[in-house]
């Protein structure tokens, strides 16, 4: 089963400098919906950010966060004394543990796209940390890097806390990205940049497509290159606050 998500059907919020929209998120107004999550995975925004604005600090808990930086640049700071800047292309891999603060500002000239994941974490409290992925791998031949894991079978350049795994590529015109999803499991695909074609489905640009009971999943694209972002998910899963 394949469900397509559009960009344009995404429901969001908008300020004057932050733009969000949501492929997922776990609040009240959204339990019972196919956007309330997809096992451990309880956020799933695709946001931009004007030149000179952002987040200021504000707290996260008991959450794995990844996030990563589609264009445009992102300076982060937290209250662990870590700071950074993410530009277009790489990854940031955080466990937010018992709680930390931080801020993530566009500080250039131009506006920055970011997609950001939380999910749920497997262990509570645990010591906050991160870690920036500068430059990972992108292979342009349909196969993955995995960014982060904490899926038992997949390794990633990072260990998670959680039993999901998010990886990506680009995909060139001839290249066919074939990946084998384990019983179980649940998949969400991004069409970062242009059109995909997921099992002969076809996914505009920048949507989004939740893969269930699929053994493998085919992705190609058309004409136009495209970066792919893929989650993958354990239906059940830990989540210690319940």
């Amino acid at each position: 089963m394949i469900r397509v998500v559009p960009y344009e059907t995404l429901s969001g919020s908008d300020t004057a400098n932050i733009s969000i929209r949501d492929h997922f998120r776990g609040t009240i107004e959204n339990h019972g919906t196919a956007s309330y999550g997809l096992g451990a995975l309880r956020v799933l925004a695709d946001t931009r950010i004007s030149p000179q604005s952002g987040f200021p600090m504000h707290a996260h808990k008991n959450f794995e966060i990844i996030t990563f930086v589609v264009s445009g640049g992102l300076s982060h700071e937290d209250t662990t004394g870590a700071k950074g800047l993410l530009n277009e292309g790489d990854v940031q891999v955080m466990t937010t543990g018992a709680g930390v603060r931080h801020s993530e500002i566009n500080a250039s000239n131009e506006y920055t796209r970011v997609y950001q994941m939380w999910f749920y974490a497997g262990k509570l409290n645990l010591k906050p940390s991160y870690a920036d992925l500068i430059a990972p791998p992108l292979n342009n031949q349909g196969n993955f890097t995995v960014y982060a894991s904490g899926a038992p079978h997949i390794v990633g350049l990072r260990t998670i806390n959680q039993n999901v795994a998010v990886m990506g590529t680009r995909l060139e015109p001839g290249y066919t990205s074939i990946y084998k999803l384990l019983p179980g499991r649940s998949a969400y695909i991004l069409a970062v940049d242009g059109p995909l074609v997921i099992n002969n489905v076809k996914l505009p640009a920048q949507g989004g497509a939740e893969i269930c009971e699929e053994a493998e999943i085919h992705t190609v694209v058309e004409d136009t290159p495209s970066r792919v972002i893929l989650i993958d998910v354990a239906n059940t899963f830990e989540n210690p606050e319940k």
